[in-house]
């Protein structure tokens, strides 16, 4: 019994592997611009997840402008902000959202993810 679920769990990590070994198919300067050459959507049994880490600007650094734009801090100690909405008279509001934390969220795979 024992070897069976060794070779279970050998065979899962092979496959999960295997579906990591995706490479790009299209130079980087083909892939953007008015007509850019895409690549053909693939299926898979384990479909690929990249979750990206939030995280704020340090203290006195900002992004990097495009020539002859500017960036400044519109707001600050926000949480978690969604959409904005700018009215007509120049007015920014900010929706922010934070759920309370639900008593399954540390359970099973979304805790693990």
């Amino acid at each position: 019994m024992h070897k069976r679920i060794s070779a279970v769990l050998l065979t899962a990590c092979a496959l999960t592997l295997a579906a990591c070994n995706e490479q790009a198919t299209v130079s980087i300067d083909k892939g953007y611009g008015p007509s850019p050459t895409l690549p053909e959507p693939k299926t898979s049994w384990i479909p690929t997840l990249n979750i990206a880490t939030a995280r704020r600007w340090p203290v006195g650094e900002k992004p990097t402008a495009a020539d002859g734009f500017a960036v400044s801090a519109l707001a600050s100690g926000l949480d978690h902000p969604r959409t904005l909405l700018v009215l007509p008279n120049g007015d920014v509001l900010v929706a922010e959202t934070n759920a309370p934390p639900k008593p399954d969220d540390g359970k099973g795979i979304r805790a693990w993810v």
